[in-house]
């Protein structure tokens, strides 16, 4: 099953296999992208939630909240990166 991404004006939501995430638009603090699929989140008291799967040749787009870090794993980063940003 593919990963959407979707971005309104009130909320971020991203469904991969069962999941359905909703982040609420002001939540939203940071987003970056990167190419480290290996590298351990900065942890300043935040729960983590990776999103997507990490086989094969992927990037990560981070969403970072004041509590919250989503790590998604995509081939498409720039498009999820576009989508989350716009």
């Amino acid at each position: 099953m593919a990963m959407t991404v979707k971005k309104n004006d009130k909320e971020v939501q991203i469904q991969w296999r069962v999941a359905d995430i909703r982040i609420p638009n002001e939540a939203i603090k940071n987003v970056s992208e990167d190419r480290d699929i290996h590298a351990v989140p900065e942890l300043d008291n935040k729960h983590v939630s990776r999103i997507g799967s990490t086989f094969g040749k992927t990037n990560r787009v981070i969403i970072d909240t004041e509590d919250h870090q989503y790590i998604i794993y995509t081939f498409n980063d720039k498009k999820v990166y576009n989508e989350v940003t716009k």
